[in-house]
């Protein structure tokens, strides 16, 4: 099959930056191919023709209104780019309540879809697995145990590792600094960062008085530097080096925390949606644990504070136990074993020869 025209799609900053590198290895192997694609910066930057920023509309879980028609106006623009230039391959990254429409949308085109970054069925609303068999031709799953379920529902999967094992490095540090250095993580989301931003800094307030910590807060947002007292520094962006340098994290899960315990940094995982957004969640949730980590594990070993737990009190006990010197060193150890199981270096290079010798 060509693969001169490849469109590829991401809708959140994460997805987006494993997006952009794979892009980067299509391109090693094909520099030929022409790249379309719907996302954010990262995109952008790496693509011969950028459609739609899709990232930046604050689009997370039950679509407040104005963000669904802005979605439901791209999505026409993709069915008229994909009726017009007919792209060799399609490429679409996590974020199915979009993604799963401009699937469909090729798939009517004959169009073969590639599913990178399996949403995360497993944890909730298995009935869309039903509706990715019909749709796509593969699925590039980044956590193990996913292929077999995908498989054993009719869909064409395999596991090529995860991503971040390519750009996240291991952290070698197993003594606590003098004071403790704790990684503050808002999120990357705006509503996200509203519900969790007070938390956090009454946290920090308590370890501070506590244990007189130093902070650093890691965010996308540099205004958000201005909303903190003095002994919280602010560093934006996703330097890896300086992550290494913190011995605990304050932080939700998700991304940041499958990173964190790849660097080996402990930490106590938050999580606070509105009431309506939580409660149905609460609802379908098929989980027991909503920090990758512990799924991976099967038992708790980081800390998870969800909703009503997400008390400062408690995240900030949960810090202090765990900056024992005889519990620490243990806490990395057991973290950096998820390096063995999300697979070898060249997780981008392996998804682009999957995708384009398929």
């Amino acid at each position: 099959m060509s693969n001169n025209k490849i469109f590829i799609s991401a809708g959140d900053l994460s997805g987006e930056i494993h997006a952009a590198n794979l892009i980067r290895e299509i391109k090693k192997i094909n520099p030929s191919c022409r790249i379309s694609s719907a996302g954010g910066a990262n995109l952008k930057s790496v693509s011969d023709n950028f459609i739609e920023d899709i990232v930046n509309i604050n689009a997370f879980g039950f679509l407040p209104i104005k963000p669904f028609f802005f979605l439901k106006n791209v999505l026409k623009k993709l069915v008229t780019y994909f009726e017009t230039e007919k792209p060799d391959k399609v490429i679409l990254t996590d974020y199915y309540g979009f993604h799963i429409h401009v699937a469909k949308a090729a798939k009517k085109l004959n169009i073969p879809v590639y599913y990178y970054v399996s949403p995360q069925v497993w944890a909730s609303r298995k009935g869309r697995i039903k509706t990715l068999a019909k749709n796509i031709k593969k699925m590039l799953c980044i956590l193990p145990f996913e292929e077999k379920l995908y498989k054993e529902n009719g869909v064409d999967a395999v596991f090529a590792g995860n991503p971040l094992i390519d750009t996240v490095p291991e952290k070698n540090k197993f003594e606590i600094s003098n004071p403790p250095l704790i990684g503050l993580f808002p999120g990357s989301r705006k509503n996200v960062i509203k519900k969790h931003m007070p938390v956090i800094l009454e946290t920090a307030k308590i370890l501070k008085e506590k244990l007189n910590a130093d902070f650093i807060m890691f965010g996308v947002n540099k205004n958000a530097e201005h909303k903190l007292p003095e002994y919280i520094k602010f560093e934006a962006g996703n330097d890896f080096e300086k992550r290494k340098l913190i011995d605990i994290a304050i932080c939700p899960s998700g991304t940041v925390s499958l990173e964190n315990s790849l660097l080996g940094i402990p930490m106590a995982v938050m999580y606070k949606l509105s009431y309506f957004n939580y409660f149905l969640i609460k609802m379908i949730a098929k989980v027991k644990y909503i920090t990758l980590a512990n799924i991976l594990a099967g038992k708790a070993i980081v800390p998870e504070f969800i909703q009503f737990d997400a008390k400062p009190e408690n995240i900030a006990n949960s810090v202090i136990e765990q900056l024992n010197p005889e519990v620490y060193p243990l806490k990395v150890k057991d973290l950096l074993e998820f390096r063995k199981v999300l697979g070898k270096p060249g997780v981008s290079k392996r998804t682009a020869e999957i995708i384009l010798n398929d």
